[in-house]
């Protein structure tokens, strides 16, 4: 069940939308230190497959990273335009 965002205050709403950047970016991070020592190690040539999974991988958790704060920001911006 989806949380009640109009119960919080604007500061607990920005508060909330940082941390789940920040866990964006870290996983973006690491996904992306991962494919370059693919990259750079030359693992990529010998293990394809596994190579293009990872980088889908990446993909698609960088996606589910982004959806998840949309209605963080959808609710912020609903104030602001509301001030």
């Amino acid at each position: 069940m989806a949380e009640d965002l109009t119960l919080h205050s604007t500061d607990v709403l920005r508060s909330k939308l940082k941390a789940a950047e920040a866990i964006q970016r870290t996983v973006l991070a690491i996904f992306g230190v991962i494919v370059l020592a693919w990259i750079l190690l030359g693992y990529w040539r010998t293990n394809t497959p596994v190579f293009i999974s990872t980088i889908a991988m990446g993909i698609v958790t960088g996606a589910a990273t982004s959806a998840t704060p949309r209605r963080l920001i959808a609710e912020l911006r609903r104030r602001e335009s509301a001030a």
